[in-house]
């Protein structure tokens, strides 16, 4: 297995199943009664050697019940990532102990009047140390700022995951940095999170 092959393959399995639930948190609000969400998605990307392989990722968040316009918003998520059996053993096999990085997705929030807003999202990935045997299990959680747009139309908003996601992988082996991409598996899973009544 080449370092090249390796490369691609870490990419495509860590990012969207880390990202691309990500996006869908970014509607979240500490203001006004909150309804908690926990969705679980899937995802597949190519790997080296192993081939495709699917990644389960939890998405917990707080659904605001109502939210203002022009007011900003502290928006706190937690995503729990099992990259399953082999991507330890891929990260094992080139000598990684541990990784580390950030994920860039973004949430799509259907507006009154059919209007849509995408949401971009960055997530840090802490420390992770990559364990001895077994699956790579890790969590990743943060906090996102964000102000509804000034005249954004009074009425429901629905949040829903993004289906795609980018994720910067940093390990301490030869593999260095690299970019993981990945996508939801099968697509048309649902990624609603929740809806809010803008005022």
């Amino acid at each position: 297995m080449t370092e090249t092959l390796v490369r691609k393959g870490i990419r495509r399995f860590r990012t969207a199943g880390i990202a691309a639930a990500v996006a869908g948190t970014m509607l979240l609000s500490a203001a006004g009664t909150a309804a908690a969400a926990e969705k679980n998605l899937t995802y597949k990307g190519g790997f080296p050697l192993i081939g495709d392989q699917q990644v389960a990722v939890v998405v917990k968040a707080e659904i605001p019940a109502t939210a203002q316009a022009g007011t900003p918003l502290s928006v706190p998520f937690t995503l729990d990532v099992d990259a399953g059996q082999a991507a330890g053993d891929g990260l094992r096999l080139v000598g990684a102990t541990k990784i580390s990085g950030t994920i860039s997705s973004k949430v799509n929030v259907a507006l009154t009047g059919g209007q849509s807003v995408s949401i971009p999202v960055e997530l840090p990935i802490p420390d992770t140390a990559v364990p001895a045997e077994g699956p790579l299990k890790f969590t990743a959680e943060g906090t996102v700022e964000f102000t509804i747009p000034t005249g954004t139309p009074a009425g429901d908003a629905t949040s829903s995951v993004d289906g795609a996601a980018t994720t910067h992988v940093v390990t301490d082996s030869s593999l260095g940095e690299f970019d993981v991409q990945l996508a939801l598996d099968p697509p048309d899973q649902d990624t609603v999170l929740g809806k809010t009544t803008v005022s």
